[in-house]
């Protein structure tokens, strides 16, 4: 499994509606450390949009 899918079974398996624009972004970005980060904020975000607020 690659980093975006991760990121975004994470969020599903949480329960967290993903948007289109979302899954997008995640499955776009070639960023390590971005990559890193929103794994992080995946953990504990409330909405899937989360993962980007301290971009």
């Amino acid at each position: 499994m690659g980093r975006a899918e991760g990121i975004l079974r994470v969020l599903a398996v949480r329960g967290i509606e993903i948007p289109e624009a979302v899954r997008e972004r995640v499955v776009s970005c070639d960023d390590l450390e971005v990559f890193d980060a929103w794994l992080d904020r995946s953990l504990t975000a409330s909405k899937a949009e989360e993962l980007f607020e301290a971009e």
